[in-house]
């Protein structure tokens, strides 16, 4: 199935595909659908950080039962680094009623580009840090040595911090839009 992608440039196409895979019915930016595609990204992030939160909030529950209160010390650290990214992304200036959707200059096609790269490797690295957590959990479900899971879920908060930085860097991508000259 083809989508007609007006306004997103060509060479974004590998990254706009990889968002697809992920959320079904992303067409980028195009013109008229650009808070619903904003939202969408935001929300996918979001979903996954919450997912990622869950199995460490596991891993921090039965540690904690365990009286292994090392690995429940970094799955709360880790913990805190993703409530950090949720609230990011939660209050990220491009989900306002007047972000650079509506009251700045349009965005260009380099601009689009830009913005849909970022967002692919954004959620890339979520899911990574997903992903992480996810095998954190299993290993410890398999009564695996301490250190691999302790190791596990410090690799899922430095993904996550990772993350939240790459997000705030959106904010810059944003920044770079100057705002529409009033007519007087």
């Amino acid at each position: 199935m083809v989508l007609k992608m007006v306004g997103t440039p060509v060479d974004a196409l590998p990254y706009l595909r990889g968002i697809q895979a992920v959320l079904a019915g992303y067409e980028g930016y195009t013109k008229g659908k650009r808070r619903a595609a904003d939202r969408a990204v935001r929300d996918e992030i979001m979903r996954a950080a919450r997912r990622t939160r869950a199995h460490i909030a596991n891993i921090h529950d039965v540690a904690f039962l365990k009286s292994d209160l090392a690995l429940a010390m970094v799955a709360k650290q880790c913990c805190t680094s993703i409530d950090g990214l949720i609230e990011e992304v939660t209050k990220a200036s491009s989900g306002l009623p007047s972000s650079f959707f509506s009251s700045q200059r349009g965005a260009t096609n380099g601009d689009l580009k830009r913005l849909i790269r970022h967002d692919y490797e954004v959620i890339t690295m979520v899911t990574k840090a997903t992903n992480l957590a996810n095998a954190a959990e299993r290993e410890l479900a398999q009564a695996s040595e301490g250190n691999a899971v302790h190791g596990l879920v410090q690799r899922c908060q430095q993904m996550v911090t990772s993350s939240t930085g790459l997000f705030s860097e959106r904010t810059m991508l944003f920044d770079g839009l100057r705002q529409k000259k009033r007519r007087i």
